[in-house]
């Protein structure tokens, strides 16, 4: 009975990061009904990105970070200009694809420019363990926990009280009514790619500080918010936070009780399993919008 707390509270540790990774995905839905089936290529992107800056170039954590931004700003911008704006107006299932071709093409670019094995960051953030009772916790994820509700804060702030982050609302409820009071639709859809790649930024460097800069184990990182996004409702910010902690529990409960006895890689399938049986009982997540179309 020692062996649950433990997984329990690691769990909701991961959990945290997988929440902000699955606010990323929900962001762009909510304001341009793309789903972004490209956000575990660019989890891992930007995880090697920031590797260059810090390994590679030598560069200060300020100049990381500033450069960093500037990166993930052009790369949103590109994002919607020259693959989404096109297919305005086409089949859902065109900008479905289109995120999966997008997909390939990061992993494709970060195998070009970063082949070989994993690296490792710098040692820059504290390390060690706390034990609280009989849970030990890795003083890195602590700092993930802290890193993760402190973006979670910023970015309900901005979403709820800045006048850009109410006319991003404002858009994702109405294009077309957006439109028609000067909002500029294209540069919202910009922005919203921006937030969610910042997201995956942070979960990508949290996570691969902790397990190393290797692109396959980050792209699988990042396909998990996928999971959490189904369960918590693909529109609900809320439902992604939930998601993400309930997903990360799950995860780690699986994990503990079930690789002793199927020989592992629990993990790795779980949250998919998840995914699969909230499709079937409850496709529109625990806090999604049951839309009815009327014929």
């Amino acid at each position: 009975m020692e062996f649950f707390p433990q997984l329990f509270v690691s769990g909701l540790l991961t959990g945290s990061v997988y929440a902000l990774m699955a606010l990323g995905i929900v962001v762009i839905y909510k304001a341009s009904g793309v789903f972004n089936f490209a956000h575990g290529s660019i989890v891992a992107f930007t995880a090697y990105l920031i590797w260059f800056y810090v390994v590679d170039l030598h560069l200060n954590p300020l100049f990381t970070v500033i450069l960093t931004l500037l990166a993930i700003a052009a790369v949103a911008f590109l994002i919607q200009r020259f693959i989404l704006y096109p297919l305005t107006g086409q089949p859902v299932l065109a900008a479905i694809v289109a995120t999966l071709a997008l997909a390939e093409i990061v992993a494709g670019f970060v195998t070009l420019f970063w082949p070989g094995p994993a690296r490792t960051y710098p040692a820059f953030l504290p390390t060690g363990t706390i034990l609280l009772g009989t849970v030990v916790i890795s003083v890195e994820e602590i700092v993930n926990l802290l890193v993760c509700a402190l973006a979670l804060v910023v970015f309900m702030f901005f979403f709820q009280r800045s006048k850009l982050g109410l006319t991003m609302r404002g858009t994702a409820e109405d294009h077309q009514l957006a439109r028609s009071e000067g909002v500029r639709v294209n540069r919202i859809f910009v922005l919203a790619w921006f937030i969610a790649i910042v997201m995956a930024a942070i979960g990508g460097f949290l996570m691969a500080f902790m397990h190393g800069v290797n692109q396959e184990p980050l792209i699988a990182l990042g396909m998990k918010s996928l999971a959490v996004v189904i369960l918590g409702g693909m529109e609900s910010i809320l439902g992604a936070v939930i998601g993400g902690l309930v997903i990360g529990v799950l995860e780690a409960l699986g994990a503990g009780y079930l690789d002793p006895i199927l020989g592992g890689g629990t993990e790795e399938v779980f949250p998919f399993a998840i995914l699969l049986i909230v499709l079937l009982i409850k496709p529109y997540g625990l806090f999604g919008y049951k839309r009815i179309e009327r014929v």
